[in-house]
């Protein structure tokens, strides 16, 4: 998957990571979905916060904890994808070394 890809949501390669029409993230995707509530919760505070002129290490620290949060969400998709879609991929060897080489990329982009 290219990054032209991840930023505006299109898979390039659907059929390797879907699982009966669904991302490997499915049994996980009502804590994703909190998650990611919460976060953009933050994220509004945030926002409030520079609004009302706030403590620059007050906004730095609440911009840090939403990057953690954001992460831990990332870390979540991430195994779910590796021990579903990157597994299948590999179990079916046409497309597991591309896979592995989009799996790369997308950990790469993450750190």
């Amino acid at each position: 998957m290219t990054e032209k890809g991840l930023a505006n949501g299109n898979e390039e390669n659907d059929e390797t990571c879907h699982h009966a029409g669904h991302g490997s993230y499915q049994g996980n995707k009502k804590k994703i979905l909190d998650g990611l509530s919460r976060t953009e919760g933050q994220v509004r505070g945030i926002k409030r916060m520079v609004e009302e002129e706030r403590y620059c290490v007050d906004v730095l620290n609440q911009i840090a904890a939403s990057r953690m949060a954001l992460a831990r969400l990332a870390m979540l998709i991430l195994e779910d994808h590796t021990k579903g879609c990157v597994s299948t991929a590999i179990l079916e060897k046409e497309s597991g070394e591309s896979t592995i080489e989009e799996l790369m990329e997308v950990i790469k982009r993450l750190m």
